[in-house]
Formats: structure tokens, C-alpha cells, sequence
């Protein structure tokens, strides 16, 4: 038994790499006739396809990663999953809630595992700092802001919001624990693609009444992966750039009150946590933990379908209401007045 990979292109060389790394690479399906060759001479273990349908006839296939372009996930998936296969579908699940409901009822009626390529949720950091929330090592938990930005690399099939903050939204969820509801959301193009926002602020609320923020850009001059735990007790910083082993600190503060009134916020010592380091690197994890549960050896997965699906829905709310608060700014009435020039592609020129 093994695996089928749909895409082999800048993210699916990965997964083919991952694969093969642990001997589930069964076959690939890309329909470019020019890169066959290539993947032959770097897989010759795996039957070559260029046409899904075929790929799917392939025999011992039980799991299929899907790693086409994101606009192409649901019918892949759909495919996949009739033609009674468990499959991984790289992130975002899909471009519309309603396609992603879709999928996890296919996959659910199918007795099907439906996985999305949430990858940080492996990551031993985040599990350590999960770990260290629940055990109250940072007392009540207040807020949790995540940053993900750099210069480049800029996409035109999305925007910065579709390409980068399922992340931010699986690992928020993930670390608080509750649902998350829409409070807030603005985006800026500030490179004049309409559409295509560049620069993304959302705020987000529980039903407990913690705060998240997520912030996403590819417009920045210092690469951040950060995520910030504020506590009653501490505050937790895991930031992805660092090397490995120095990910995780927590700050102890203290608040100066009189009375209900904060005066001041000291300054406690910072430790670096110590963390289990990962066996494999993330993505061959995920490829584990995906093809574990395919053949029942392992109950869940914290990146299952459900949680794609939710993923999607905060993604669709916050475009929204971006779209709609771009379609007023760019009416007639609120248009550049001579004396006023219209913005350029950095702002104002």
C-alpha cells in the first residue's frame, strides 16, 4: 500500500522528497509531459501519470496528497475521495466554505480520513507551548497574536491573506481551544493589484472572551513567524526564524496596580524553553502522522478536515469584509480630488 501525489510543483517537490523519504511514494500524477523525465530519473520507484484519472487505477494507492493549485483542490479531492481514497489537501482546503463542507461530508459518509496541510501543527514548540497553556504555567490565558510577514514572496494566484494566514488561524485555534468569530479585518494593496492585498490585519474573539490578532504581509523588511502567548502569569514567544532549540522563550512580568488601576508592567527574567527536537523534519511528520491514521493507528489528527473547514470560513468572513470595505473606499464620492493625487504603488507619488 501507498501514496499518490497530485502536483509536483514548487510545494508538491516536497512532498515528493517526504514521500519517498519514507517509502509510501507510490506514484506521481502532474500534468506537465516536459517535467516526466526529471521525476523518472528522481523517482524511478514511482509510476508516472499525467492524467488523474489514471493515477487513480494505479494498484496498492490507498491515500492521495493533493498539491495542485489551490482553486483545483476540491474537484481533485472530490475525485479522490469517490474513488474511495483518504486524502491530503495542502492549504488552504479550498477557496469557498461551502466546497470545503462539501469535502469533509464526502469524506465523513465515505469513512474517509480528509487531512489539510496545516503543517505547524506539528511542530514540537507549539505543542510544548499548548502543553505549558493547558498545565496554567502562564495563568489565565488573555490574547494570542500571531505575525507572519517578509518581503516577497508575492503570489498573484491569492492574496497574502489566502497564502499565509491558514498558519496563523490553525495555530490560534489550535493554542486557544475554542472557536473563533470575526471581529475585525483590513487589507491594503499597496502594490496596485487590485484584490490582491499585499497586507492583512484581523482581530479575533472566543466565546470566553480571549482576543487573537493575526497580522500578514509580504511587504516587510525583517522576515517575523512569530506568535505571542499573553498570560495572566507570563507571556510565551515562539518565533519560527530563530534556530532550532531557541523557538520557544517565556517573559514573567508583573503588573503595578493601585487599586483597578495599572500603573506600570515590569519586566521579569526571559528563559529559553527546552523542547523535544523533532525526529524527521515537519512535513515527513505530517506524512506520518496522515498515513498512521489512514490504517487506523492513530485515533485523530489535529489538522483533519474539520479543521480545514473552519480555517476557510475565517479566511471567506475576513476577505469579506476587506472586499466590502475596499468596494466603499473606491466609490466615485470618496475618490482622489484634484489637489489630492491617487495613491502609487508605494503610497502617494
Amino acid at each position: 500500500m501507498s501514496t499518490l501525489l497530485v502536483g509536483c510543483g514548487y510545494w508538491g517537490a516536497n512532498w515528493a522528497k517526504a514521500l519517498s523519504g519514507i517509502g509510501q511514494l507510490g506514484a506521481i500524477c502532474d500534468a506537465r509531459p516536459q517535467i516526466q523525465a526529471d521525476l523518472k530519473a528522481k523517482y524511478p520507484q514511482a509510476a508516472l501519470y499525467t492524467e488523474l484519472a489514471d493515477a487513480l487505477q494505479h494498484p496498492g494507492i490507498e491515500a492521495v496528497i493533493v498539491a495542485t493549485p489551490v482553486i483545483t483542490h476540491c474537484e481533485v479531492a472530490r475525485l479522490c475521495l469517490l474513488a474511495g481514497k483518504h486524502v491530503l489537501v495542502e492549504k488552504p482546503l479550498t477557496l469557498d466554505p461551502e466546497e470545503s463542507e462539501f469535502l469533509v461530508k464526502l469524506a465523513e459518509g465515505g469513512g474517509l480520513i480528509l487531512a489539510v496541510g496545516h503543517l505547524l501543527l506539528y511542530h514540537p514548540a507549539l505543542i510544548h507551548l499548548k502543553t505549558m497553556m493547558d498545565a496554567g504555567a502562564l495563568g489565565d490565558i488573555l490574547s494570542v497574536q500571531s505575525t507572519r510577514v517578509n518581503l516577497g514572496k508575492v503570489r498573484n494566484e491569492e492574496n497574502v491573506w489566502w497564502s499565509l494566514a491558514p498558519h496563523d488561524l490553525s495555530i490560534v485555534s489550535m493554542l486557544l481551544g475554542e472557536p473563533l468569530h470575526l471581529q475585525s479585518a483590513t487589507g491594503m494593496t499597496l502594490l496596485n493589484r487590485p484584490g490582491l492585498e499585499d497586507t492583512v490585519q484581523v482581530s479575533l474573539g472566543t466565546p470566553s472572551g480571549r482576543s487573537a490578532s493575526i497580522q500578514v504581509s509580504w511587504l516587510a523588511p525583517v522576515k517575523k513567524h512569530e506568535t505571542v502567548v499573553i498570560g495572566s502569569l507570563g507571556m510565551a514567544l515562539f518565533e519560527d526564524t530563530l534556530p532550532a532549540g531557541q523557538k520557544l522563550q517565556v517573559l514573567d512580568y508583573s503588573l503595578d496596580r493601585a487599586g483597578d488601576t495599572v500603573n506600570d508592567v515590569q519586566r521579569g527574567a526571559t528563559q529559553v524553553i527546552n523542547y523535544a527536537q523533532p525526529p524527521a523534519d515537519l512535513l515527513t511528520m505530517q506524512a506520518r502522522a496522515f498515513i498512521a491514521a489512514t490504517r487506523g493507528q492513530r485515533a485523530s489528527l489535529p489538522n483533519d478536515g474539520r479543521n480545514g473547514l473552519q480555517v476557510v470560513q475565517l479566511l471567506a468572513e475576513a476577505q469579506a469584509r476587506i472586499t466590502q470595505a475596499s468596494a466603499l473606499l473606491n466609490q466615485p464620492a470618496l475618490a482622489s480630488q484634484p489637489g489630492n493625487p491617487a495613491p502609487g504603488v508605494f503610497g502617494v507619488k
